[in-house]
């Protein structure tokens, strides 16, 4: 029954939805990847809105009903019944009406062959934005390898407006060949000097990171308060957004020095004892740990340095290798390490064998016990990395037991609200 009314509702909002979005006459702007699309979109926006009227989707609602209710203008109704009857009553009436945004910025999310094609048939990019593609959504049901997740994703570029641009990330090696057979529909960022945008000098600290763009033999000093030199590739994507836009590129460099990462995408956040948090706990993937432990070794230098790790979700018949491959870079990052999760012990297991002793090794089986057992541990000057995936791992609970102003949680903290709150 669930399932029907589910479809049913789908089938309702999509119907508004392509109404409206048949009377909007403004850019619109679709992002995707498989790490830091969130982190992205907000970076785009915090560049964009300083010029223009722009509308993105709330959050990380990236899938098919985030993408409606976004363009909607309304909320989820989750299970209840009378929320549903009356955001779609509300719906309804937003259908009839013109949304005035300049920009429509979109995050679209996939998680199973298919997921594009709907997304597509709502929206037509006249910009399209893709970062990486790398090991995600390889459970039972989703994604067969990484050639697929690439498959899926380049089907955003399939669906560009005639004379649509496509943004791309040049280190990743599927998009690199992607951009070769583009030629000069695509914009390329990176690291590489052949990239139009590339970065050089990159550097990074407890304040930030800063690097040297180039663009046209032109050099340009970017600086962000965002924490980790992976975060380039959240910046670069963002600037040439805004100059693609017609934005001069000093207004655009200025504006991502403004820009904060959203809770649980690698905040900082001081924690007892006068130690701190690095706080990835919205999600994990083997691309964005391997990035995180590596800020870890980078930032903790004459610290002690703990790593608190839960399970990387949704890897499904490669989850033991991937957990396993991140499990041996750990004794080289870490001083501590605490896992959660069944899975996540696959990492402590390698991370012993790798050379870490086994007095440095905690396992637990749930966020409770973890938090229970190193809120009397921890030092002063301790530098903690958190980082897990969503569910059955919620590492957010073991950040909250450890803030010194845990009272700051709804604000800094990553799923707050009483929906996630009331969830195990």
């Amino acid at each position: 029954m669930k399932k029907i009314l589910r479809k049913f509702v789908l089938f309702l909002l999509k119907v508004m939805a392509k109404h409206r979005m048949k009377k909007f006459k403004g850019k619109i702007i679709a992002v995707t990847g498989s790490v830091g699309k969130t982190s992205t979109k907000e970076a785009i926006f915090n560049v964009l809105n300083t010029q223009f009227r722009v509308k993105r989707n709330q959050k990380s609602f990236n899938s098919e009903f985030g993408l409606l209710l976004t363009i909607l203008d309304i909320e989820s109704g989750f299970s209840s019944a009378a929320k549903w009857s009356w955001y779609l009553m509300k719906g309804f009436w937003h259908c009839l009406t013109k949304d005035y945004s300049e920009i429509l910025l979109l995050e679209l999310g996939v998680d199973k062959p298919g997921d594009m094609d709907f997304l597509t048939s709502i929206v037509k990019p006249d910009i399209a934005v893709i970062i990486n593609i790398s090991s995600v959504h390889l459970g039972e049901g989703q994604f067969k390898d990484m050639n697929a997740v690439f498959e899926e994703k380049s089907k955003l570029v399939h669906a560009l407006k005639p004379h649509g641009r496509v943004i791309l990330n040049t280190d990743n090696e599927f998009l690199s060949n992607m951009a070769k057979k583009l030629g000069k529909k695509a914009v390329t960022f990176g690291k590489d000097r052949d990239a139009d945008y590339w970065a050089s000098q990159i550097t990074s600290s407890i304040e930030g990171v800063n690097f040297v763009l180039h663009l046209d033999n032109k050099r340009y000093d970017v600086k962000s308060g965002v924490i980790g030199e992976y975060q380039a590739y959240v910046i670069l994507p963002a600037i040439i957004c805004g100059v693609e836009m017609g934005m001069p590129i000093e207004v655009t460099i200025h504006a991502v020095e403004r820009f904060v990462t959203p809770p649980g995408r690698m905040t900082v956040i001081p924690a007892i004892n006068e130690a701190v948090i690095l706080d990835s706990s919205y999600n994990s993937s083997p691309l964005a740990l391997r990035e995180a432990l590596n800020l870890l070794k980078a930032l903790g230098e004459g610290k002690r340095k703990v790593a608190v790790l839960g399970t990387m979700n949704e890897l499904g018949k490669h989850s033991k290798v991937l957990h396993e491959e991140i499990g041996a870079l750990i004794p080289q990052c870490v001083d501590l390490l605490l896992t959660v999760g069944t899975d996540a012990a696959v990492m402590a297991g390698a991370a012993q064998s790798c050379g870490l002793e086994v007095g440095q090794i905690f396992k637990f089986k749930n966020v409770f016990e973890a938090s229970e057992f190193f809120k009397d541990k921890v030092q002063k000057n301790d530098l903690i990395l958190v980082k897990g995936s969503q569910n059955n791992v919620r590492l957010e609970r073991f950040v909250k037991t450890l803030m010194a102003n845990p009272e700051d949680a709804e604000k800094l903290l990553v799923r707050q609200e009483s929906v996630w709150q009331n969830k195990a």
